[in-house]
C-alpha cells in the first residue's frame, strides 16, 4: 500500500507523512508542516498494529500493585481500580524514582501512549513517565515530564544515569490536567510527544529491545504524592508477528 503524499503549503513540494509525528520539516523550503489528522490516522492504521490496549478497568495485565515502601519511597501504593491505575507515594529520599513495567511485551520498534493525570504534589517536586526498551530495573529509556512544564529524556546504563535531552520547558503540558506522552522509537531514532506535539527527536543506540512502563518520581523529600494512569496503548509495526 503506498502512503498518500500532500503538498507544502510554503512551495508546493510533495510530502510525505513520517511515522506518527505531527509535524515535519519540508526537505525542500525547510517550512515546519502540520501533517492533516485523517492522514496521520490513515498511515497509523497502515504501518502499526495495537497489540495492547489498557484501561485499567481490571488487573488482567499484573501490574504491581499493595504497599511497595523502600529506600526511595517512605510511602508507596499502588491500586488498579475503577478505569485508573493510582500511585500514592512519599518520597523517603530526594531524586526518587519508582517504576512498574508489563510483561510479555517484548518490543524493538514501537509506539507507546500513555495518559496520566496528577492529583497530588506540588509541579515541581514530582513528576511522572514511561520508561521503554527496558532490560531490568538498571538498563532502560525514561522519557517524563513535571507539570511546572518541564521534559527530559535519560537512559539508565548499569546503574548510571545520563541524560539525553535535558529538562526542557514545554507549553504542551497542561499543569494538573490529564497530559498524554508518546513513545515512537524506530531503530536507534525516538520521537517524543507531549498532547500532540513533537517536543523533541533523537538517536540513540544503548539498547535495540526490550520492555515498557510506568514511572513516577519524587524530587523533595517527605512530598506527597498521587499519580492517576488513565490508559495505554502500546502499537508496533504491522508485520512483526
Amino acid at each position: 500500500m503506498t502512503t498518500q503524499s500532500f503538498q507544502c503549503p510554503s512551495c508546493g513540494a510533495p510530502l510525505l507523512p513520517r511515522g506518527n509525528a505531527p509535524v515535519i520539516s519540508c526537505p525542500h523550503c525547510h517550512t515546519s508542516v502540520i501533517v492533516p489528522e485523517e492522514l496521520r490516522q490513515a498511515v497509523e492504521a497502515e504501518q502499526w498494529t495495537t497489540i495492547l490496549y489498557e484501561n485499567f478497568l481490571s488487573n488482567d495485565n499484573s501490574w504491581v500493585v499493595g504497599n511497595q515502601a523502600n529506600e526511595y519511597f517512605a510511602k508507596l501504593n499502588r491500586a488498579v481500580a475503577e478505569g485508573r491505575y493510582r500511585w500514592e507515594a512519599e518520597a523517603g529520599k530526594p531524586n526518587s524514582i519508582s517504576p512498574a513495567w508489563l510483561m510479555g511485551y517484548q518490543v524493538s520498534d514501537f509506539h507507546l501512549i500513555v495518559n496520566c493525570k496528577h492529583i497530588v504534589g506540588s509541579k515541581a517536586g514530582c513528576g511522572w513517565g514511561v520508561i521503554f526498551r527496558i532490560l531490568d530495573n538498571q538498563n532502560y529509556y525514561s522519557f517524563r515530564m513535571t507539570d511546572s512544564q518541564s521534559f527530559a529524556v535519560s537512559v539508565q546504563k548499569d546503574s548510571q544515569w545520563s541524560n539525553l535531552v535535558d529538562w526542557t520547558r514545554s507549553e504542551a503540558i497542561k499543569p494538573y490536567g490529564v497530559n498524554q506522552l508518546e513513545v515512537l522509537a524506530q531503530g536507534s531514532h525516538f520521537t517524543f510527544t507531549i498532547n500532540g506535539q513533537v517536543v523533541s527527536e533523537i538517536d540513540d543506540d544503548h539498547f535495540s529491545q526490550g520492555l515498557v512502563g510506568l514511572a513516577i518520581e519524587g524530587y523533595t523529600l517527605g512530598e506527597k504524592i498521587v499519580f492517576d494512569f488513565i490508559d495505554a496503548t502500546l502499537r508496533e509495526p504491522r508485520g512483526n508477528k
